[in-house]
């Protein structure tokens, strides 16, 4: 063999071992990393496996057992006991105006003073044509006694002294027309006319309302008819104070039933000493009605909303895989009703006694285990005793 191809024998034996060991080094290295990366996973396993397990404070109470009174539910406009635009009934020109707008008059008080001289001199020659008259029919009487006038005289002078009479009562009631007055003890509204103005009669003045009492007209099934009774107690609420319940009584019922639509007219009436009901205020009503229903109800907090339908979450007492004892939660599926007070009823999933979430339900799933705080402060209300 030639020197040439002993030359290129040891080259490629040389090159061969190179490559073997880089493979060997590779594979160490790489060997080491994969070690490292297991070794780091197991020990994150076994980290995980004994950490404690999550626990997530809530809040909870039982589901509560009561007995509701059924009720109507309907919406319905204030208005005041008694409320008038007060106006003239003669036309005249605005002399004095002696109230003022928003003021709390009573039955009774002048309001307005239209000028009546022209009325007042008329009524001053009335009278003194009635005292003439007067003074006539009483000689005439005289005379008559003694047969020195004829029947048909006295009879004439009795008439004027009548139709004098007649006009100084007619002056006198136009002259008490040019005083305007309070018709009832009210509270007046926004003034409408200013001194020196021309009343036409029939044109608006004031508009006093009677707030001591406040009224509310609104329209129930006939099918609750039967159980519909004067007496019967409502309770109201309104955008204006939301917290606040109003309580009232059925006053009158209206004897005839819209045919087109099957509803009956019904008329509340509600005590209104603190003023804080007004005319016109939407009002939110429950009639309630003397028939009674046992029912679950649970906090509104408690319930949690989703496509599928309405949940709660029930708390249950039981024991860890170590013999502790723990609290784990269950999502449960109900059927819901109707809503008072902060409260809702169950009707169905759901039984008396059983412990729900009120409060942390963010943090739940099935089997979450909590540490539960008893919720004392959404007690279920008590009901209003029906009549």
């Amino acid at each position: 063999m030639n020197a040439p191809s002993r030359t290129k024998k040891a080259l490629r034996s040389i090159f061969s071992w190179k490559m073997l060991f880089m493979l060997i080094g590779s594979a160490v290295i790489f060997g080491g990393v994969f070690f490292k990366i297991f070794s780091g996973f197991a020990a994150m396993q076994a980290a995980m496996a004994n950490m404690p397990i999550p626990v997530v404070n809530v809040t909870a109470q039982p589901a509560a057992s009561e007995e509701w009174g059924v009720e109507v539910s309907a919406i319905g406009v204030l208005e005041a006991n008694r409320g008038v635009d007060i106006n003239s009934s003669v036309p005249g020109l605005v002399q004095q105006i002696r109230f003022e707008s928003g003021e709390r008059v009573s039955d009774g008080q002048v309001l307005v003073q239209l000028d009546a001289d022209v009325e007042r001199a008329n009524y001053a020659s009335a009278q003194a044509s009635l005292k003439l008259a007067k003074a006539n029919l009483a000689r005439g009487e005289s005379l008559r006694s003694n047969d020195n006038i004829s029947k048909a005289t006295l009879e004439q002078r009795q008439s004027e002294y009548e139709v004098a009479g007649a006009e100084v009562a007619a002056l006198a009631a136009q002259i008490d027309k040019k005083v305007i007055k309070a018709p009832f003890t009210g509270v007046l509204g926004i003034r409408k006319i200013n001194v020196g103005q021309y009343l036409d009669a029939g044109v608006a003045i004031v508009n006093i309302q009677d707030l001591s009492k406040m009224l509310i007209n609104f329209s129930v099934s006939q099918k609750e008819l039967s159980d519909l009774k004067v007496g019967h107690k409502i309770r109201m609420t309104t955008d204006a104070y939301p917290i606040a319940s109003f309580e009232g009584s059925i006053t009158a019922i209206e004897p005839l039933i819209n045919q087109q639509t099957g509803m009956v007219e019904v008329q509340g009436t509600f005590d209104n000493a603190e003023g804080l009901l007004r005319p016109g205020m939407f009002a939110k009503l429950a009639v309630l009605l003397p028939s009674r229903m046992n029912v679950v109800v649970v906090p509104q907090t408690a319930i949690s909303y989703s496509l599928y339908g309405d949940y709660v979450y029930v708390a249950k007492e039981g024991k860890s895989e170590q013999g502790d004892a723990i609290v784990t939660v269950e999502r449960r599926i109900v059927k819901t009703g109707e809503r008072r007070n902060g409260v809702i009823i169950v009707e169905d999933g759901l039984k008396a006694g059983e412990t729900v979430v009120t409060s942390g339900q963010l943090k739940l799933d099935n089997g979450t285990r909590v540490a539960v705080q008893k919720d004392d402060t959404l007690a279920v209300p008590e009901q209003v005793p029906v009549e």
